[in-house]
């Protein structure tokens, strides 16, 4: 059984490869996040649209993709699951990329129509609202709200069935250089959810490792300690108890920042001291209302020798543009720019110095 690899281990695996810069994928045409890519309906065209988008983020001299594996179609449509995993790792490679999975999520809400995706066509994204629906999936948890998020995994019994997951995932993929590193669980005790996935996240550590698959695993640091939106950004100088085991139990540290430039460096100096010498990859970030823009915070990453992975690509669905609706109201934020994704749906940039930056910095391709 794999143990947690040391300092010196992670460091060598680190500094061996290219300097991480990727994004968070969810394709344009997708309102459930990854499910709509990854299902049986309709997919020969779904693949083609995300393909393009693919092609378009290896342009930009992207290396690495975050995905978010979408539990429920492993679950109904397996062969289809791996199927489609398997195709969307060819394609990735054969642009020289990677991918980071997510395996399991807290940053949802309670059961709802956001939170269930429904196979077979998808539903039309309501305009106006981040996540293309009225029923958001961060306002009431950022708020402090008391609603507990859900998970299939919280039904009696489920362990079983999680584990097989992780296991069929780590058999097909434990070994395949294609998978750069695993994120076991996204924003661990979001939703209220600290009581319910704190000891399921430490079991799927623990799987991952008697199934001693190759590569790192991480779970993020993404300040779930703060009261107030803006105290989130500002950050507090320690972490929770939850934040910090997960921490405690990754490979490499990985974390998420959506603050401004001054703040961010301050993070920094914090996590290092978390980190213990570990290396940093922020699996989060780019933000333009609270000021985490391409071109202050892609030099900040680069020059610290910590990986990147921004949110969002192309705008579609999602509608990654539109602001979370708890900061619509929040004085000094400007949230009339987009928040999320980088171009139009042709390809267009929202800022084309953003996309000079990101080619400067990615290709050495001076603008």
């Amino acid at each position: 059984m794999r143990q947690r690899w040391s300092v010196g281990e992670i460091t060598a695996w680190y500094e061996e490869r290219p300097w991480i810069t990727g994004c968070n994928f969810i394709p344009s045409g997708a309102i459930h996040g990854t499910f709509w890519l990854m299902q049986e309906h309709d997919h020969a065209a779904a693949f083609r649209d995300a393909a393009r988008e693919i092609a378009f983020a290896h342009w930009t001299g992207l290396n690495s993709i975050r995905f978010f594996l979408p539990f429920e179609v492993w679950q109904e449509q397996r062969d289809a699951f791996f199927a489609h995993l398997d195709e969307l790792l060819a394609l990735l490679d054969g642009y020289g990329m990677t991918m980071m999975p997510v395996l399991f999520n807290d940053c949802t809400v309670p059961k709802s129509r956001f939170t269930e995706p429904r196979f077979g066509p998808q539903p039309e994204p309501e305009p106006g609202y981040f996540g293309g629906s009225s029923e958001s999936p961060f306002d009431d948890d950022v708020q402090g709200g008391d609603k507990v998020g859900y998970l299939p995994f919280d039904e009696p019994g489920s362990e079983t069935v999680m584990r097989e997951y992780v296991q069929s995932l780590a058999g097909r993929y434990g070994q395949d250089p294609r998978i750069l590193l695993w994120d076991v669980w996204n924003e661990i005790g979001n939703s209220q959810r600290v009581d319910r996935s704190l000891e399921m996240m430490t079991s799927v550590f623990g799987w991952l490792r008697e199934a001693d698959v190759a590569q790192p695993l991480t779970a993020c640091v993404w300040g779930g300690g703060a009261e107030t939106a803006l105290s989130w950004i500002l950050r507090p100088t320690s972490l929770p108890q939850v934040e910090q085991r997960a921490a405690e139990l990754s490979d490499i540290v990985t974390f998420h920042y959506y603050g401004d430039y001054l703040h961010a460096k301050q993070f920094i100096a914090h996590l290092r001291g978390v980190a213990g010498g570990r290396p940093l990859v922020n699996t989060e970030w780019m933000h333009r209302p609270f000021g985490s823009l391409i071109e202050t915070h892609l030099p900040l990453w680069r020059r610290e020798e910590i990986g990147s992975y921004f949110f969002g690509l192309v705008n579609g669905k999602p509608q990654f543009d539109v602001v979370w609706t708890f900061i619509k109201d929040i004085q000094n934020v400007d949230t009339s720019v987009w928040m999320h994704d980088i171009v139009r749906a042709d390809f267009t940039p929202y800022d084309p110095d953003e996309i000079a930056v990101l080619r400067q910095l990615n290709l050495g391709v001076l603008p």
